[in-house]
């Protein structure tokens, strides 16, 4: 009988997120400190240019950094976005958008992780993403 994967339960709590339903993205892996995250190219997520909306892309690689950290975090520990900054380098139509998050610091309250997000694999950097969370207990 094969044991369960560690982090199964998150991906499956994850990928029950609503918005990240909405969106269409999911966790196509999770290792500790890592994650890497899906979105197939819909019309849906298209602005007014025929190209997926950065909004989109920022959420994608936002996630991707989120999960990464919640593989470290404490049980019942939450992360929160605080800041994040994403450089968009091309533009997106078509295809499969891969997010891979890392964590590159975390402190006690505090993490830092960077997210590169690639259009089918690895062919292209279409974005660079660099995140600020805070980690805290609900009461």
């Amino acid at each position: 009988m094969a044991l369960p994967n560690a982090f199964d339960e998150l991906r499956e709590h994850v990928n029950a997120s609503p918005y990240y339903r909405h969106l269409g993205f999911q966790v196509d892996s999770m290792a500790e400190r890592h994650a890497r995250l899906v979105m197939p190219v819909r019309e849906e997520l298209y602005q007014f240019q025929h190209a997926v909306h950065g909004g989109a892309i920022y959420s994608l690689a936002d996630a991707a950094v989120a999960i990464a950290l919640l593989t470290v975090a404490a049980p019942g520990e939450q992360v929160v976005t605080i800041e994040g900054k994403v450089n968009f380098l091309a533009a997106v139509r078509e295809g499969e958008l891969v997010a891979e998050g890392h964590i590159v610091h975390q402190g006690r309250c505090i993490a830092l992780g960077e997210a590169d997000v690639f259009l089918d694999g690895r062919e292209g950097l279409v974005a660079k993403g660099l995140f600020t969370y805070t980690l805290w207990r609900p009461r």
